[in-house]
């Protein structure tokens, strides 16, 4: 059936057969539309034969998606709301981006950026921004909010979980940058190559844990200045909020 027939179909509001080679699994994806200037069913379908293998080179759109993509329990895990929709070989992409991320159904983070990359039922994806022209100074950042922090990094990815690159953070009294960090939702957040302010305090480290329940942040190997020094350790436990910190094996030295 072609998708001339299927949107015809819906528009008379006879339910359509799914076309062939369409297989979305049960509980796993679901779409959306909101309706502009049309019969919502008319969007709905665009999004089937979206879904549907084309020969190379095709590729189908649909304005104003919003994808809903469901954990085994049957609760939201992520939401995908986007301006512009179109089918690549290897799955879809999608312009001007919100991307909202649930923990055991409850909303906890929103990112928005200006393109997304996923597969073809949206088990993975990728944010990430435009390629800057030669006459630019610089592009649109990727932005987010949640779990008492607001950020943006140059990439946001879902494979399995949230990893930030190139992340630049603040919130509950902390200033953070990290060239990756992997976000646990609702657990914690994994920070390499970071660096930590707070209190007069910087920290630089090479891994370490924000946790997010207990609002600590645990490290290996340390360096820390501030108020007039510099102390090296093996390891640290800080509780931002409070302005304290324990170094482990501390040296200690007067600050350059």
């Amino acid at each position: 059936m072609s998708a001339t027939a299927t949107a015809r179909d819906a528009l008379r509001g006879r339910r359509a057969p799914p076309a062939r080679g369409t297989t979305v699994p049960p509980g796993v994806f679901r779409s959306r539309c909101r309706q502009r200037g049309g019969p919502v069913g008319a969007l709905v379908v665009a999004l089937t034969v979206l879904f549907t293998p084309f020969s190379v080179g095709q590729s189908v759109q649909a304005e104003a998606p919003w994808l809903t993509v469901y954990d085994e329990a049957g609760r939201t895990k992520w939401e995908v709301r986007m301006d512009v929709l179109v089918r690549t070989d290897s799955g879809w992409e999608g312009e001007r981006v919100q991307v909202q991320l649930y923990d055991q159904g409850t909303p906890h983070l929103v990112l928005r950026a200006p393109r997304i990359r996923a597969d073809r039922y949206g088990r993975e994806w990728t944010l990430f921004t435009d390629e800057p022209s030669p006459v630019e100074r610089g592009v649109e950042p990727i932005v987010g909010e949640g779990e008492g922090f607001s950020f943006e990094c140059r990439e946001a990815r879902w494979s399995g979980g949230l990893v930030l690159v190139g992340l630049a953070a603040e919130g509950r009294g902390v200033a953070l940058t990290a060239a990756e960090a992997r976000w646990q939702i609702g657990r914690a957040v994994q920070l390499s190559q970071a660096a930590v302010e707070f209190a007069g305090w910087r920290l630089e480290f090479e891994s370490g844990t924000y946790e997010l329940d207990r609002d600590r942040l645990v490290t290996g190997g340390v360096t820390v200045t501030g108020h007039g020094m510099t102390v090296a350790g093996t390891a640290l436990v800080a509780w931002p909020r409070a302005g304290t910190l324990h170094v482990t094996e501390a040296r200690v030295g007067r600050a350059p």
